[in-house]
Formats: structure tokens, sequence, C-alpha cells
């Protein structure tokens, strides 16, 4: 009976944590359901500028801005081949300079 009480409380829980309240948005006569969670894609939140970052070893890369405006460039480690962001905040100043800006 223990083991019973125990398992439909865990079920419960389980559907709980998933039920969360949908967002639509009306298009002329569509209906969309818009997505609340947040994505682990950040291709998204990133705008490619014109700009080109040359690093000290005369590499190459295009500069990107995130969502709040800091701009990074895009490199791959030599350790374990994943991407990841270095940010540029002197290049950033240049190219955005309200993102830098410092809230008292």
């Amino acid at each position: 009976m223990k083991k019973i009480l125990i398992a439909a409380i865990m079920l419960f829980a389980l559907g709980v944590n998933n039920s969360s309240s949908q967002d639509v948005v009306k298009q002329g006569n569509t209906f969309t359901q818009v997505s609340n969670k947040k994505s682990s894609d950040s291709s998204e939140k990133e705008t490619k500028t014109e700009y080109i970052y040359k690093d000290s070893k005369g590499v190459e890369y295009p500069v990107y801005l995130s969502s709040t405006g800091k701009a990074f460039i895009k490199k791959v480690s030599k350790k374990t081949g994943k991407e990841y962001r270095q940010y540029l905040p002197e290049v950033g100043k240049q190219i955005n300079p309200d993102a830098y800006k410092e809230s008292k």
C-alpha cells in the first residue's frame, strides 16, 4: 500500500511539472501557439554584424551581437572541439555603446 501511494504521488508530481500555460498569438484568422520554454539554441538570440575581428594570429572572425547587445565572436576549442563565445567588450563599446553603459 505504501509503495502504491508513493508511486501515485511521484506520477502526480511529474504530471504537474509538465503542465504549463500555453501562449497563443492571433494573426488574422490564425492562432499560433508560442512556446514559453527557453530554447538551448542561441542562434535566435544573436545577430551577425558586418564587422570582422582579426586576432593576433591573423585569423578573422565575424562579430555577433548577443540579445543584450554585447559583442562576441565564435571560436572552437582545440581540446574539445566545442564552439564557444569570446566576448569583446572593447569592440562592443564601439559598435553598441548603449549596451555597455553602467546602471546605477
